[in-house]
């Protein structure tokens, strides 16, 4: 694609990005793909060949596997200016191994797997930036697993409201949110029913620990909610 001062300085603000000089990053626009999705229409799917990772410049993304049964279990749920399936360039096989799906109209960048490593290989400051990413998505996956295998369902949600506060807080000082995606989505990523969910969100609301307006939720207590038993 033709690289666009925009894109330019919406990749360069990126970690992953920040360390290219200005000729790299346009030769590596010139190499990417900028398409443009409506809710509902698939990235790529799992099991197909993965030649590109992606960078979401608006919109957001689920990424998720089926259980045998036919149901979706949701890894992630993605925002503008994040970035998935960089880890595929490095597994060998050669695949993507989850499908990514857009949950609300979405734009993004297809970068080109071979275009970045070769960036990679010229560039150690662009090499460290990579590895500190995947080293936090490692982080991530390990508290997910945490949460799954040692909380309740109550524990799960709380975690939950307060890691997308402390999201939320590095923009603005804030103790409120919007849920990013429905509610049946945040469900499938903590491996939960949505009406145990919505349970759960009612009874905090309820005991007057949070409030919820929509899909805005508030926290008011936040001593309770991080002590809640």
């Amino acid at each position: 694609m033709e690289p666009h001062p925009l894109y330019q300085k919406i990749l360069r603000d990126h970690h992953l990005f920040s360390a290219l000089n200005d000729t790299q990053l346009k030769q590596l626009l010139n190499e990417s793909q900028l398409i443009n999705l409506e809710k509902g229409d698939y990235i790529f799917r799992q099991g197909e060949p993965c030649h590109h990772f992606c960078f979401i410049v608006s919109g957001s993304v689920k990424i998720y596997r089926l259980t045998p049964d036919g149901q979706e279990k949701v890894f992630e749920v993605l925002g503008a200016h994040q970035t998935f399936a960089e880890a595929m360039m490095f597994m060998g096989q050669g695949c993507y191994v989850a499908t990514a799906q857009a949950v609300l109209p979405t734009q993004l960048l297809m970068i080109s797997n071979t275009a970045y490593t070769h960036l990679l290989r010229i560039n150690p400051d662009a090499s460290m930036a990579l590895l500190a990413e995947l080293s936090t998505r490692i982080h991530q996956r390990l508290n997910d697993i945490e949460i799954l295998s040692l909380k309740n369902a109550t524990h799960r949600v709380i975690r939950y409201i307060l890691s997308q506060v402390l999201r939320a807080c590095a923009h603005c000082n804030t103790d409120s949110f919007e849920l990013p995606v429905a509610k049946r989505l945040v469900a499938s990523h903590l491996s939960i029913q949505p009406e145990t969910f919505s349970r759960i969100i009612h009874h905090l609301s309820d005991e007057g620990i949070i409030r919820v307006e929509g899909r805005l939720i508030c926290i008011l207590d936040r001593d309770r909610l991080e002590s809640y038993e």
